[in-house]
C-alpha cells in the first residue's frame, strides 16, 4: 500500500509538471501568433497614445478678510497632501510575475500528506521501516513549507504591483 501511495505521488508530480509546462508553452505560443490575444500589458502600455492629465486645481487662497486662525488652517490642509506610494521595487515586480510556487507548493503537500498518512501506516508493520524514508518525509514537509512561503510573498508582490 505504502509503495502505491509514494510512486502515485509521484507520478502525479510528474504528470502535474508536464502538464503545466505544456500549458505554459501553449500559451506562450499562443500570444506570438498573429492571431493570438495581443500583447503584453507592458507593450499595450507602450502603444497607447500619451493624454494630458487634467490640470489640478489650486487651492483656495483665503481671502484677505479672513482671520488668520483660518487662513493657518488652510495652509495646513495644503501641506499635509498625502504622499503617492512609490513604484514598486524591481524583485517586486519580478517575483509577482512568478506564478509557479503556489500550484508546486500545493501538490508538494499533497504528496506530504499522503507520505506521512503512509509512514503511519508503516508503523503498524511488522517490519521496520528504512531511515531514509522518513527523513524523505520530513524533507518533503520542509520543500512544502518553503514553496508555500514563497507563495505567500509572490501573492503580497502581485497585490502590492497591482494596477
Amino acid at each position: 500500500m505504502a509503495y502505491l501511495l509514494v510512486m502515485g505521488g509521484l507520478a502525479l508530480s510528474v504528470f502535474f509538471s508536464l502538464g503545466w509546462v505544456l500549458v505554459s508553452v501553449a500559451r506562450w505560443a499562443g500570444r506570438r501568433l498573429p492571431g493570438g490575444r495581443g500583447a503584453s500589458p507592458r507593450q499595450k502600455a507602450r502603444r497607447a497614445p500619451n493624454r494630458p492629465k487634467a490640470a489640478a486645481k489650486s487651492a483656495p487662497k483665503a481671502s484677505a478678510k479672513a482671520t488668520p486662525k483660518a487662513a493657518k488652517e488652510s495652509s495646513r490642509a495644503t501641506k499635509a497632501k498625502p504622499k503617492a506610494p512609490s513604484e514598486p521595487w524591481r524583485l517586486t515586480r519580478w517575483l509577482a510575475r512568478r506564478r509557479s510556487s503556489l500550484p508546486l507548493g500545493l501538490l508538494a503537500l499533497l504528496l506530504y500528506g499522503g507520505s506521512r498518512l503512509a509512514e503511519y501506516g508503516m508503523a503498524f508493520r511488522p517490519h521496520e521501516a528504512p531511515g531514509e524514508f522518513h527523513r524523505l518525509v520530513s524533507s518533503l514537509g520542509w520543500a512544502s513549507a518553503v514553496l508555500l512561503t514563497v507563495a505567500a510573498v509572490n501573492l503580497l508582490a502581485a497585490w502590492r504591483c497591482r494596477e
